[in-house]
């Protein structure tokens, strides 16, 4: 092992047992370029704080924190896994390289449940990181991925490859186009677009319960909702949803009036708030970057969902 390969492995290893403070982003970030400077190489694989490796790229602002401190989006994921049926399903829409669906995959094969996880990733080296993260933790039997991105038609279009591609790696946050000043810089790659609606009925998947569904694909989740009416309506699923506010000034709409009509009747909103949650009776009230999870109305009363009901109640 190279110097620089080890001083980074030895400050993820210390950051990993370290308590959170001021400052140990910025300590990260600074071994982590001077390391990379020195010629180490920029995969690396992060040991996660559940037990899963994640094979990641450190040049990329996405990956690279998982790297150092084991976690990525720790509070969410385990959120979900807290509410999860595991006898039911769970779809990861904008599967990345695999931060949630290796998490909720390892989740199920825990539980010993029947059911699975079913991501979705268009752009092909995302996708091809997101299979070889799921062999690497043998969790094969534990989740169903596809190479397409959920929007509301069937099509072939192209995907920008965003900042985490600036320094040169293969993987990393990508989004459909929504303006040409956002988009210029940007190099573009082609991907394929399905409809969840026609998706699930053309893999016969009617029988397949979905529990909880994550949506994250940067400003592309109402074209999500709408490929999926029939979907969500007909399973009722807990939705966990990114709010990622530029995008949707890029395109110059206006975020109740896009999303509120394709919630269907008698869900109700929750958005985090510090260490917790609160309710969410407009999505203007979300952070630049936020998320927003939403619950049909008739879940509060499953004990898992307590603390929603006591703030719904509220």
């Amino acid at each position: 092992m190279s110097l620089p390969t080890f001083v980074r492995n030895a400050t993820a290893a210390c950051a990993h047992c370290l308590p959170p403070f001021r400052g140990l982003g910025t300590l990260c970030n600074k071994i982590n370029s001077l390391t990379l400077g020195m010629g180490a190489d920029s995969l690396a694989t992060a040991k996660m704080r559940d037990g899963t490796t994640l094979l990641v790229d450190l040049t990329t602002r996405t990956e690279k924190w998982a790297f150092y401190s084991g976690q990525y989006d720790g509070d969410l994921i385990s959120m979900i896994v807290s509410l999860l049926d595991h006898d039911s399903y769970f779809l990861d829409v904008g599967g990345n390289i695999g931060f949630y669906t290796v998490a909720v995959a390892s989740s199920y094969r825990a539980h010993k449940g029947e059911g699975r996880v079913i991501a979705f990733e268009p752009f092909a080296s995302n996708y091809q990181r997101l299979e070889s993260n799921a062999q690497r933790n043998a969790l094969e039997d534990y989740c169903e991925l596809y190479n397409v991105g959920l929007s509301d038609e069937r099509k072939e279009c192209e995907i920008t490859l965003r900042e985490d591609f600036e320094g040169g790696s293969e993987t990393g946050n990508a989004a459909i186009p929504v303006g040409d000043e956002k988009d210029k810089n940007f190099r573009r790659a082609p991907i394929m677009l399905e409809m969840l609606d026609a998706f699930w009925q053309e893999h016969q998947y009617q029988d397949r319960k979905i529990d909880v569904i994550k949506v994250d694909i940067e400003g592309h989740e109402d074209y999500f909702f709408r490929g999926a009416r029939t979907v969500i309506e007909a399973q009722r699923p807990t939705i966990l949803m990114e709010v990622n506010k530029p995008y949707y000034q890029a395109r110059e709409v206006e975020l109740d009036s896009l999303f509120l009509p394709l919630i269907p009747p008698d869900y109700v909103l929750f958005r985090p708030l510090g260490s917790g949650w609160t309710t969410l009776q407009s999505l203007h009230d979300c952070q630049a970057l936020d998320n927003a999870l939403l619950v049909p109305r008739e879940k509060l009363d499953l004990p898992r969902y307590e603390r929603f009901r006591k703030l719904a109640d509220t």
